[in-house]
């Protein structure tokens, strides 16, 4: 593969090229250290192709290339690359940061960027927040709804007459929460510490996903509608043989009078029964930062302060449905080279914008 090792000298030599497409898709086992090898003789090809990792992922999410049309995969690429290029010249490094902060959302990059990022400790300062025991207690008594950070940096928008408990730490096994009444979550990805809600006979375990519990005690009904991911649903007193498992866009009611659960599709009939952010896509597509933070304002219903000038003139290009409030905020800044600050419920940009 000596050819190779000079061949590959910037993103569109990768791009062009079917072993490399071939890798980003399927990783290999016998190809990686090929891989390795070639970006620790020659580090200078490091950011091509991480550059090209980038926008190959983002394109294609996480069905990269599939096998059947790598030629007319490698056609788009160029193309979205002669575009930019004819637009902008020569691609600055924040677009290159954006296509990877969306690249890092999209799918894990393996071996090639191996940093993981977990949420720095954040002071606690919205409604009836309280600590007890190692336990922290946030209560929404009356805002439309409220966010809640949690500590493995999931989120939670708690509506109006609900409580949520949660540990301060979450570093046990299983990440629990107790939820006594309604809240939707945007879990943090850990397929070795399972996310479980507790709510009022009613038991929600996952993975990683974004999905709605809604379970006041007293009440005659609960229920669980999933917006991505799968999860899996018990009765606490395990009258079910085994969980029922939702999918996206389903939903599953509890009858509490005889311990039943009947499951039913979620649809434009049930439309009024969601809330806004469960039919928001977060799906970004060269839209100005400014215009992002906008939408996360609306919808997590939290203050944004950032420079509005200079962040109109960046873009942002990446599909955030189901990641947590902080890592959207985390990915953007990324894209932009910003970064920024959480103070209770408010959170603030810094960075120089673009030019």
């Amino acid at each position: 593969m000596g050819t190779l090792d000079h061949d590959l000298n910037t993103p569109e030599d990768f791009l062009q090229n079917e072993f490399f497409r071939n890798w980003v898709k399927y990783r290999p086992p016998e190809s990686r250290e090929f891989w390795e090898d070639l970006l620790n003789r020659y580090p200078e090809k490091r950011p091509a192709y991480e550059k090209a990792v980038a926008m190959l992922l983002v394109l294609y999410g996480r069905d990269a290339v599939q096998a059947d049309d790598t030629t007319e995969a490698a056609g788009r690429l160029r193309e979205l690359l002669r575009t930019e290029a004819g637009r902008n010249g020569p691609l600055p490094l924040w677009r290159w940061a954006r296509w990877a902060a969306a690249a890092v959302l999209l799918i894990g990059l393996g071996f090639w960027w191996s940093k993981t990022w977990r949420p720095a400790s954040t002071r606690s300062a919205g409604m009836n927040a309280s600590g007890q025991d190692g336990w922290v207690i946030r209560e929404n008594r009356s805002q439309p709804i409220l966010l809640v950070n949690l500590p493995d940096g999931s989120s939670v928008l708690l509506s109006r007459g609900s409580t949520i408990r949660f540990g301060k730490e979450m570093n046990g096994a299983e990440r629990n929460v107790y939820l006594d009444g309604e809240g939707f979550f945007e879990v943090v990805k850990n397929p070795s510490k399972p996310f479980l809600v507790h709510a009022d006979k009613l038991t929600t375990r996952v993975l990683g996903t974004s999905f709605r519990v809604k379970s006041f005690p007293g009440r005659a009904e609960a229920e669980v509608v999933v917006k991505t991911g799968k999860v899996a649903v018990l009765t606490d007193d395990d009258q079910l043989e085994k969980p029922l498992t939702l999918y996206p866009n389903q939903r599953v009611s509890l009858i509490r009078g005889n311990g039943r659960l009947i499951r039913s599709i979620t649809g434009p009939a049930r439309a009024e029964a969601t809330t806004a952010i469960e039919t928001e896509p977060f799906d970004f597509r060269f839209m100005p930062v400014s215009e992002a933070f906008k939408t996360l304002e609306t919808h997590y219903a939290v203050k944004i302060r950032f420079d509005g000038e200079k962040m109109s003139r960046c873009t942002v290009t990446a599909s955030l449905k189901d990641e947590p409030f902080l890592e959207k905020i985390r990915l953007i800044c990324l894209a932009t080279e910003a970064s920024f600050t959480l103070n209770g419920d408010e959170v603030t940009i810094s960075g120089t914008g673009c030019p």
